[in-house]
């Protein structure tokens, strides 16, 4: 049987990773949970980490909807369901979409549409607007947002 990971241990494997990324308290907690630390040692851990700043749920929130929105060019949905996954509240991300420019929102949602209609050049225009709102839900935009957009 493996020997039980000690609370410094602990503490010292999650420092380098909350300072070497954005963590948020779940994937830590997975992690220590793999590693072999107890409940208390992992809550103790959870808790220092938080008083020390080195995790902060609302801060990694607002980079995840930055930098999905940015360089996945996901919609709301899609980051919501990845955060809920994650075990992040509502009002956390809430206001990470809060902190989010619109403009940015915007020319994510142009750039995948704008793309997937340069790939469907050759369709029928009926046809290329179906597959091209089809792929924009798919990455987790709003249905109505898409459609109202869609052809802007």
């Amino acid at each position: 049987m493996e020997r039980e990971i000690t609370f410094d241990e602990a503490l010292q494997k999650c420092q380098f990773l909350a300072a070497k990324g954005e963590c948020c308290t779940f994937d830590l907690q997975q992690k220590m949970n793999r590693w072999g630390a107890s409940q208390k040692v992992a809550a103790e851990v959870i808790k220092a980490l938080i008083d020390d700043r080195f995790v902060d749920d609302q801060r990694y929130a607002t980079a995840f909807v930055r930098d999905k929105t940015r360089f996945n060019h996901w919609g709301r949905i899609k980051t919501t369901m990845q955060l809920h996954l994650k075990h992040i509240s509502k009002d956390i991300i809430k206001q990470a979409f809060a902190e989010l420019p619109e403009a940015d929102y915007r020319h994510a949602f142009e750039t995948e549409r704008d793309k997937k209609l340069k790939q469907l050049r050759a369709l029928q225009p009926f046809e290329r607007n179906r597959k091209t709102a089809a792929y924009l839900i798919q990455k987790g935009f709003e249905p109505d947002f898409v459609f109202k957009n869609l052809n802007k």
